[in-house]
């Protein structure tokens, strides 16, 4: 679970450098979004004992994300919204309550009950909570 938190830490840094790096005509130094993908199904894999269709599911639909999340982030960046004006934030709750969507069709009731018992459901409880206020 730790490692869990670990990458949802990178994203949020990685949203500071993405900004950081376009304004710099630089996005090589970033963390590699398939790499990312590959590491967040592993440990899905591992902490919640995916079956092997499972963990291709999953790794597909955290390469879509990160993707996308990478391509609205440099969008943002590139526009000069600056970094603490909460759109952001805003962005990586809305490609997170996806993933939760998509998560809970992809995992057996007994694995998503475990997921939301970890930092799953502490970070799904805390972006609606956001979402519901619009605390941006």
């Amino acid at each position: 679970m730790h490692k869990f938190i670990l990458i949802l830490a990178t994203i949020a840094a990685m949203t500071a450098s993405l900004n950081a790096a376009a304004q710099q005509g630089q996005t090589s130094e970033l963390p590699d979004p398939m790499e990312l993908a590959a590491k967040m199904a592993d440990q899905l894999e591992r902490e919640l004992e995916l079956d092997a269709g499972q963990v291709f599911k999953v790794d597909t639909l955290f390469q879509h994300i990160y993707r996308e999340y990478y391509a609205e982030v440099e969008k943002m960046a590139k526009a000069g919204v600056q970094n603490t004006s909460g759109q952001y934030l805003r962005v990586s709750d809305k490609w997170g309550e996806y993933s939760d969507k998509v998560l809970e069709t992809i995992l057996s009731e007994e694995q998503w009950a475990k997921y939301l018992k970890g930092n799953g459901g502490k970070n799904k409880k805390a972006r609606e909570k956001r979402m519901a206020k619009d605390r941006y």
